[in-house]
């Protein structure tokens, strides 16, 4: 009977280390890689190309990429609620990046014609937002990413 008491603890016990020890991959943002492409300036409008990696080991699905020219304060910047959205290459809707994928999205914009009050915005430092699902199983999970452009370039 303890032989019987001792392989059945023993069992417990291999298959609690083996479960235990396993671990479950979770989604990381700073797996998703910017890079700037192009920038271009013209006619009082600026051109962005964007690329994004996906490096996270998951599928991003209905992905939204905006850029935003920060409004200058006295003590620095505050954001702004005027954004001038991204559209991918593909021009698919809904943008989807498989893991290990790459996109990149083209964002014009038109400075005069959309900020009018151009002396109160840093176009120097947009900011940018990243926002979509990750696809764990069959759960899409939202997730967002937003601060200046050149944070997230030079963090790689």
């Amino acid at each position: 009977m303890k032989k019987k008491h001792l392989i059945i603890i023993s069992l417990i016990m291999l298959l609690v280390v083996l479960f235990g020890c396993s671990k479950k991959q979770q989604f990381n943002d700073e797996n998703i890689i910017f890079n700037v492409v192009n920038i271009h300036s013209a006619n009082e409008s600026n051109y962005y190309t964007i690329e994004i990696t996906n490096k996270t080991g998951f599928d991003l699905t209905h992905l939204t990429f905006n850029l935003s020219y920060p409004i200058k304060t006295s003590n620095g910047s505050k954001g702004n609620p005027f954004v001038v959205e991204g559209e991918a290459d593909n021009s698919t809707r809904p943008v989807n990046l498989k893991s290990g994928e790459t996109t990149k999205f083209s964002i014009f914009a038109p400075i005069n014609e959309v900020f009018s009050d151009t002396d109160l915005l840093d176009f120097e430092n947009p900011s940018v937002k990243l926002k979509g699902y990750f696809k764990e199983g069959n759960n899409e999970i939202p997730f967002g990413m937003s601060g200046g452009l050149s944070f997230f370039v030079d963090r790689y």
